[in-house]
């Protein structure tokens, strides 16, 4: 079966789905996915994985370009407003993707 057809089988949870977003201590937002995997991102690693390119540049951003100002999930993505006023979206798979747990990048 091609994994790009996007094709789910019924009954079970869609991965890419998270179940809950919250903040992990002062500086990391935890998602908790649909099918049991729990992941954080550290914020500057958030904004480091933004897809608009300008932040993936980023070597270390300042505290403050790498604090989020407003977390919004939404059917398609979590969009997060930074603190110097960029907005980044990052649809569930990609952001599932950014994910770097032992489990995630083949760790021990």
């Amino acid at each position: 079966m091609n994994k790009s057809l996007g094709l789910r089988i019924l009954g079970q949870p869609d991965p890419h789905a998270p179940k809950d977003v919250h903040l992990v201590g002062r500086y990391a937002l935890g998602v908790d996915w649909a099918d049991g995997h729990n992941s954080i991102y550290p914020f500057a690693q958030l904004r480091r994985g933004c897809a608009c390119g300008a932040c993936a540049a980023l070597e270390a951003p300042a505290a403050a370009a790498a604090w989020p100002r407003g977390i919004k999930r939404t059917d398609g993505g979590l969009q997060v407003t930074w603190a110097d006023g960029h907005a980044s979206v990052y649809p569930y798979p990609d952001l599932r993707g950014l994910c770097r747990c032992a489990g995630c990048t083949g760790g021990h």
